[in-house]
């Protein structure tokens, strides 16, 4: 099973996390690491380390950083790795969702960690939804994730 990290801004990991449990139940090898204000650059690049390789099976890890270029997501690419560490920025829940409810298909039906992560990230841009599109006569500018299947 594909680790999952999460890292992000105040409690947005932790709650992310939180969110991700109450829909699917609780998740094996699965962290969170909420960044606050007083959190040393140091500090945090040793904690994620520690993290990524407690959720590590021997089958790589995702991080998923709140937002691009930010001091989480930052401190996230670290430990990015080709094969080993991907990292995702600019996550939403459907993306957690998605890599949560797939990890676990990814060992058996062969998927490498990178097709995951872009797996992923198609799904969460596809869940993003304007909804007075959705509610007007034209519903075809919002919907869920067509096809939303691991992909080898």
């Amino acid at each position: 099973m594909i680790g999952i990290v999460l890292i992000g801004h105040a409690r947005i990991a932790s709650e992310m996390k939180l969110a991700v449990e109450h829909v699917l139940g609780e998740q094996p090898l699965m962290a969170a690491m909420d960044v606050l204000e007083s959190s040393e650059p140091g500090v945090l690049q040793e904690k994620i380390a520690r993290l990524v390789k407690q959720c590590d099976a021997g089958y790589g890890t995702l991080i998923f950083a709140d937002m691009f270029g930010g001091t989480p997501c930052n401190i996230a690419l670290t430990c990015l790795k080709a094969g080993e560490c991907e990292v995702i920025s600019g996550f939403n829940l459907p993306a957690l969702i998605k890599a949560t409810s797939d990890r676990m298909k990814c060992q058996k039906e062969h998927v490498s960690l990178s097709m995951l992560a872009h797996n992923v990230v198609a799904s969460g841009q596809q869940y993003m939804c304007l909804a007075s599109n959705f509610m007007s006569a034209n519903p075809d500018h919002c919907s869920p994730a067509a096809g939303d299947q691991v992909h080898g």
